[in-house]
Parts: structure tokens; sequence; C-alpha cells
């Protein structure tokens, strides 16, 4: 065994235009052994600079994130002329998965449930905009794609917050072009969409739409096209909750009313201050609720079976893997050396491996919309995808994630 960290791939989870994600296994001296999750450039991308940049950019804020909400990057590495992040392996499913579930099986979530689920978001979301560096250097990290898809929880309940590729932060190399929005269109803040600079607070306005979709079951803004989407986001009329779901009690819904406020100064100006409403309410509610519950919650979405995949398909993916040779950075290849790597091949374990949740869907992207102004004046409805009945889809795709 060489001195040099070595991941041994197991499957994919997902891929798509930017990156890919897979499952691999993190082996160590006297038999150690730990499940991880790589994301992986695509090759063709590896000679992007400014691609590369935000991608490592990604990799060294969230090295700095280490919090029981947030999900944990290990390492950053080169392998195959690609880039990848070694990062927490969530076992479970996305707040996505789970609120489909519910959807699909007529069940809304419960309220302490959904309520719960916000709080350890906000909880995340609170650690990541505090975090200074050890010299006290306050980072201002704004995550800017707070959505369903970007929360994991595992089968025990956890939550994590992931996928921090746009986030915004002093400490970043990669500085986002001027009148470039970036983030779903269905969760951004109307700040955000009429170019009114972007801080914490957007984040706030994202967990309030979340917990708006637990408890209705379905989508707050969501258009025929992204460009009605973005219009119903910079209108930002909130449905009240009450006609949709009885169960919500009118003080829950002006905690709702506060997160989602369309002038950000009238909204929580803090996730703290938005989780710790939450908690106080879950408190008086008389509803228990722990990790337990949560848990209950994503056995359903986290169970069902993987589409198997047709013989051709399962070779082409094998080969891929066999092709992929990962080596951590933060190791010295000397070739010809004792610490020098010789190119194993990776083993795809399993005849018929499951997908398993991720960061990661090839069916959602990353939405990015410059000239935003000049679009809401007049648009042409040529310009946008006619998309009815689901999630926008985006003219193009951007840093993969659901």
């Amino acid at each position: 065994m060489s001195e040099n960290q070595r991941y041994r791939v197991i499957k994919r989870l997902a891929s798509g235009g930017m990156a890919e994600v897979f499952v691999a296994e993190s082996a160590g001296i006297e038999g150690f052994r730990k499940q991880v999750a790589i994301k992986r450039v695509l090759p063709h991308l590896s000679k992007n600079e400014q691609f590369i940049d935000m991608f490592l950019d990604e990799a060294r804020l969230s090295g700095r994130l280490a919090h029981s909400n947030v999900v944990s990057v290990f390492d950053i590495g080169v392998g195959d002329s690609t880039y990848f992040i070694v990062m927490e392996y969530v076992d479970g499913a996305d707040l996505k998965q789970v609120i489909e579930y519910q959807k699909k099986v007529g069940r809304p979530m419960p309220v302490e449930s959904a309520c719960f689920i916000a709080a350890k978001i906000c909880q995340g979301l609170a650690y990541a905009h505090d975090l200074h560096t050890p010299d006290g250097e306050h980072l201002n990290i704004v995550h800017r794609d707070v959505t369903p898809a970007n929360v994991l929880i595992t089968r025990h309940g956890e939550c994590k917050i992931v996928d921090f590729g746009l986030a915004k932060a002093s400490s970043q190399l990669a500085n986002s072009d001027a009148g470039m929005i970036k983030g779903k269109f269905g969760y951004l803040a109307p700040e955000t969409v009429m170019e009114l600079g972007v801080d914490k607070r957007v984040d706030v306005f994202a967990a309030g739409i979340i917990l708006w979709e637990m408890l209705a079951g379905r989508r707050l803004f969501l258009g025929e096209t992204d460009l009605g989407t973005v219009k119903l986001v910079r209108e930002s009329n909130i449905p009240s909750l009450k006609p949709i779901n009885s169960d919500v009690p009118p003080e829950l819904e002006e905690i709702l009313r506060t997160a989602l406020a369309r002038d950000r100064d009238g909204r929580y100006q803090t996730a703290r201050d938005f989780g710790r409403d939450l908690t106080r309410f879950l408190y008086r509610f008389g509803r228990p609720v722990s990790e337990y519950e949560v848990a209950e919650l994503v056995l359903g979405a986290a169970g069902a079976p993987a589409v198997r995949k047709d013989g051709l398909a399962m070779i082409g993916e094998m080969l891929d893997l066999m092709l992929l040779e990962f080596k951590s950075l933060t190791q010295q290849d000397n070739a010809g050396g004792p610490n020098s790597l010789q190119p194993d091949l990776f083993k795809l374990t399993g005849a018929n491996p499951t997908v398993s949740p991720s960061s990661l869907d090839a069916g959602d992207t990353d939405e990015t919309f410059s000239g935003l102004s000049d679009e809401l004046e007049g648009p042409d409805p040529d310009d946008a995808p006619q998309d009815k009945g689901r999630a926008p889809t985006a003219w193009w795709r951007g840093l993969i994630s659901r």
C-alpha cells in the first residue's frame, strides 16, 4: 500500500454536464476503511481556468466548515488530469426526495417535522454565516443555493447542507461577474433578481421557501417558464397556508411571513433568529419531534428501488470507473520514489449498483441569468423554454447540483 491516500471507487452516484459524483472507499494502514463521496470535474472542463478556480474555491471554502448540519469536506485532489473533492458520504435522501415522496403517498409532512428540519437548516446556515478565520477575520459566507436538493438527510434523521459551489465569501479567488445571478430561480430572494446585492438574508429567504414547501407539499415559486418563475420571485406574493394545510397554526404563518418578507429589512436578519423562533414555536406547539421522527420520513424516500441499467450502459460505466485514478493533492508524487502511485484499476463492487442520494442530479441544474433587468422589462417568449408542470430548467448548465 502506498503511503499516499488512496480512494477506491465503488459506484457512481450521479453525473451531469460539469461534474460527477462517486461513492468511494478511503483506504489506510492496518485495514482502515472509510466511505466517502467524490465530486469530480469532467475532464473536458479541466482546462477551463475560470471553472477550475470556482471549483477550488468551493473546496477551500467547504474545507473550513465543520458543523453537524453541514456536509464535511476532507480533501481536494487531482487524478487522471481532473480535479476532485472528497467529502462526507451521506447515506439517506435529500429533502427534495422526501417532499416528493410525501406528495406521492398523499401524506403531508407533519408540521413539527417540517419545522424541525427548517430549524436544523438554520443552524447550519448560522454557523457558516458567522464563520471567522483563526485570525478573527469574518469570511462573509453566503450559500446562495439553499434548496431542498442541497439538504441531505441521513437514515438517522440528521440534516446536512451540501454544495457551497455558488457560495460567496471574501476568501474566494473567482469573483462573481457583475450582474450575474446565480442559484435556482425558484429559490432566489427578490433582491437577487432585482440586482440589489446579496447578503446572508438571501439564505434566510430560501430557508423560508423550503419550510413553506414542506408544509404545502408543492412549489412556492414555479412559473410556466424560467422567466415566469423569476417574475414570481420578484413579486413575492406568499399564499396563505391555511387553505392548503389546516394543521398550520397562525403563529407559524406569522413566522413564515417574516422569513419571506419581500423587503429584506423586514425579514429575519439572521438564520439564527429564524431558527430560534422555530424552536420556540415547537416547544409551544406541543408535539414531540426529534431525529427519530425525521428518520421515518427518510426511509420511504431512500428505499425506492434503483432503475436497472441495460448491459451496454453497465459496461460503459465500468470502463469509466476503471479509467479513474485518484490521489491526494496534499501528498507528493515522486516518480519512481517510495511514495509514487502505481496505476491501479478501480473495481466496481456489486453486479447491480444502486443509485444513492447525493448533492447532484442530472435532471436539475444551477441556473444563472445575466442581463436579467432587460429581460424582465420586455421578455421574448422564444427566449425561454416552455416547461409546464415541472421545475424550471436552465438554458445551460452550471456546476451540477439539484
